[in-house]
């Protein structure tokens, strides 16, 4: 007998799925309102299901939704080559045996480029025996702006680690470029930014205007902020430190080139400044970038003994996040050069605004 079925989800399935939400994400309660539901999975640029939603469910032999699968369908660039490929969100059937790899499989049926961010243990194994390619940790750069509030507000105690948060804080601070960066509300739908002045990264998302304005611009009830020049751009947004006054610069998209750099680090600081950010960090595949930022005092996670939080609500040390890339041939032993690649933590639902 079947003990699971899986389908798409319909608008009819929405009352029980948030009901379901409010205990399976309680941290997260933007996943329970129909708006944020609609843009994430409903009304995206690349749909690649042939339901209402790219969401799959599974119900057990009663009828009742025990798990679930989100997905969101993009382009990319291989090297010369533009094709489709699918994020894989809120991936859920806990305690369901098989349910799981039924969702997974599902979704397989369906996308032949898989992307995988924010891999639990369970997820990682289930990567494993399919020979997916994995980065265990995606390379996270920070840099203090004011190193004595860091030390007070994460309990910095080491003296080596206070070092580096000073040098950070002296390095970063010492940017006094004329800004050369623009702030714009909104992206032109027919812009592009490409990664062509960047040595060595040749796979990504295409970031157009078009992709870009639904990840930042049209997500409901989140504020991120837009910086470019001609050829590069900025995202980021302001997240305030839970209980406190201070706040974080989280960059979701970076691709200024080094001639670049200093500037658009000037203009986010200009419009950031007011909302006493305390610390500004990065997450990204393409480890170059993080070289770029090293002399405005970024370092990478795991400079200091006592690893930087990379949660402020609350604040938490996650661990980091795990990507996995699959494409063909499938099921076979490949190797990715995951810094050939810009996947950052936009690329997927990691960033959101929670509690």
């Amino acid at each position: 007998m079947v003990k699971h079925s899986v389908e798409f989800c319909a608008e009819r399935d929405l009352p029980e799925l948030f009901g379901l939400f409010a205990d399976w994400y309680k941290f997260n309660p933007r996943m329970g309102e129909r708006n944020f539901f609609d843009w994430q999975f409903r009304d995206t640029p690349n749909r690649l299901g042939e339901g209402e939603y790219d969401f799959l469910i599974l119900r057990d032999q009663s009828g009742q939704i025990v798990g679930c699968l989100g997905f969101v369908g993009f382009e990319f660039r291989l090297g010369d080559r533009i094709d489709i490929g699918g994020w894989t969100h809120n991936w859920r059937a806990e305690a369901q045996g098989e349910g799981g790899l039924a969702l997974l499989g599902r979704f397989m049926e369906m996308v032949t480029n898989r992307f995988l961010l924010r891999l639990n243990d369970k997820s990682l194994s289930i990567a494993r025996m399919l020979r997916i390619p994995i980065l265990p940790t995606l390379p996270r750069f920070w840099a203090a702006i004011d190193a004595d509030r860091v030390t007070e507000l994460f309990g910095v105690s080491d003296p080596a680690d206070r070092v580096i948060l000073q040098r950070s804080s002296q390095c970063f601070r010492r940017n006094i470029a004329t800004p050369n960066a623009k702030r714009v509300n909104r992206l032109n739908s027919e812009d592009e930014f490409l990664f062509n002045h960047l040595k060595g990264v040749s796979n990504y998302a295409r970031r157009s205007g078009r992709y870009l304005n639904w990840r930042y611009i049209d997500i409901p009830m989140h504020t991120y902020r837009i910086v470019r020049t001609d050829s590069a751009v900025g995202i980021y947004r302001i997240e305030t430190v839970m209980g406190t006054d201070a706040t974080v610069i989280r960059l979701l998209e970076w691709t200024f080139g080094p001639d670049e750099a200093a500037g658009a680090l000037t203009t986010v600081m200009a419009e950031a400044a007011s909302h006493n950010p305390v610390l500004v960090d990065f997450h990204c595949t393409y480890r170059t970038l993080g070289s770029l930022l090293a002399p405005f005092g970024f370092v990478p996670q795991g400079a200091t003994k006592m690893s930087m939080p990379d949660l402020f609500r609350p604040t938490y040390r996650s661990g980091g996040y795990a990507v996995a890339i699959d494409l063909p041939p499938h099921r076979t032993a490949r190797i990715i050069d995951f810094d050939s690649w810009y996947i950052t933590i936009g690329d997927s639902d990691i960033d959101r605004v929670k509690l």
